[in-house]
């Protein structure tokens, strides 16, 4: 009886999650952010983010940010990313793709 719930135990955790969420969305959107920004380690999250469920593993993510311009200059920035889940384990970045990208000044 101990090993069939060991063994039960161990394929749950091995599983994972399959179904994508707002954090699984939040950290693909930041990702693409961080991959088009001039400078990614000089970038600011105000930690102000929204993450809305568009529906069949579509999301949007809003947050404001400050990041470095082309002449050096801070500034900050309104980002749009709208990201869609394509399969496999929502937790990995590399299983989203970006639909939309939008950086609006304040």
């Amino acid at each position: 009886m101990k090993k069939i719930l060991l063994l039960l135990s161990f394929i749950l955790l091995s599983c994972g999650h399959s179904i994508p969420n707002e954090s699984d969305a939040k950290e693909a959107s930041r990702a693409a952010l961080l991959q088009r920004v001039k400078n990614p380690m000089d970038v600011t999250f105000f930690q102000n983010e929204k993450v809305l469920d568009l529906g069949d593993g579509n999301f949007q993510y809003n947050e404001t940010i400050s990041a470095t311009n082309g002449f050096g200059g801070t500034i900050t920035q309104n980002a749009i990313v709208k990201v869609k889940w394509l399969k496999d384990d929502p937790s990995e970045v590399s299983n989203w793709t970006v639909i939309d990208f939008q950086l609006n000044d304040r």
